[in-house]
């Protein structure tokens, strides 16, 4: 539906990324990752390594291999949000976008972020920050496909897993040259969580969190995972009252959104509520890309429903009308 709205991007160099350092990154690929171990999820063959990260913490990385009969050996690394697993991209049916583009010739990886899913929540997973996940889990990624694969890959995230990839370019935490392209699905930090605007509200919800150590989300129907109460303050910092969305030194990553200059499409949902279009554009106008696109699903531009923050991955709908384009996007980039 989209792709005719696009314009090719045909160049095959990779932008030069000022933070990284050159030899740093040899010797980062060289970076521990086990050997793999072999599952099936409905008929879906999923190899499971763990890497570690430079702060000593184990992460999961599940891979589904090339299936489709012209493999392209394009890596594309999928980035779950919160309360979230890798079965947000592969259903324990085998369903999902990650078999898709499989299907369709990608080498896909989805890592799990410290405390989810595979990846082990260990003694101190209530003090798990959103840093943490954004300096340390994203590059050690990063690094590990490209020690796999030798080549650059695509990069999906869904709500804050788009939000981490953004923030971790932003400040040069992921390696620019080694990233062809962003996809986010409702990524942003402006709007929704309105409650979290008053005072009272945001400080009582910090007091429990730090009383509980976790955001006990499937409890709520919010996702299958708990999150970390690190995350969870780190997060009521950045949407509070006068908050901003800072680094823990301070440092803003607004400020480095226009020095990402990758092809990025930006989508957002037309009944999501909770991150709004406007959000996800007000990050979108001020990225560097000349590359890039925004798209709201919903019935205004084509789509047959208004598209909420999940169903715009994961729904029957989604499967028909957006992982095609998805595809198209990808293909048009390499």
């Amino acid at each position: 539906m989209i792709d005719k709205l696009f314009f090719s991007y045909s160049g095959n160099s990779l932008p030069l990324n000022p933070f990284y350092d050159r030899e740093d990154m040899d010797i980062k690929r060289n970076r521990k990752i086990s050997e793999p171990t072999h599952h099936l999820l409905g008929g879906v063959a999923v190899e499971v390594r763990h890497i570690d990260t430079d702060d000593h913490t184990r992460l999961a990385v599940s891979r589904i291999k090339p299936r489709g009969a012209d493999s392209l050996s394009i890596p594309v690394i999928l980035v779950h949000g919160s309360y979230s697993t890798r079965n947000f991209w592969i259903s324990s049916k085998g369903v999902g976008l990650g078999a898709y583009l499989a299907d369709h010739g990608f080498d896909v990886w989805i890592p799990e972020l410290r405390g989810h899913g595979l990846s082990p929540k260990g003694d101190l997973f209530s003090k798990i920050t959103a840093q943490d996940q954004i300096r340390y889990d994203l590059p050690a990624i990063q690094e590990a496909v490209y020690a796999q694969t030798g080549s650059a890959a695509f990069w999906i995230g869904h709500s804050f897993g788009g939000l981490f990839m953004i923030a971790a370019l932003s400040t040069g935490w992921l390696n620019h040259d080694m990233v062809r392209g962003i996809i986010t699905f409702g990524s942003q930090i402006s709007y929704g969580d309105g409650y979290l605007k008053i005072p009272p509200v945001a400080w009582t919800l910090s007091l429990l969190l730090k009383v509980l150590g976790n955001f006990p989300a499937p409890a709520f129907g919010l996702g299958p995972e708990k999150e970390a109460a690190g995350t969870m303050l780190e997060t009521i910092r950045w949407k509070k009252f006068r908050g901003k969305w800072t680094d823990s030194d301070g440092g803003s990553y607004w400020d480095g959104l226009k020095k990402i200059k990758i092809p990025v499409l930006t989508y957002a949902a037309a009944k999501d509520k909770n991150d709004p279009p406007a959000g996800c554009r007000k990050i979108h106008k001020r990225l560097g890309s000349i590359d890039k696109m925004f798209m709201v699903l919903g019935k205004d531009n084509g789509f047959s429903k208004d598209y909420d923050h999940v169903g715009m991955v994961v729904s029957r709908e989604a499967q028909e009308e957006v992982w095609p384009d998805i595809v198209g996007w990808l293909k048009d980039r390499i």
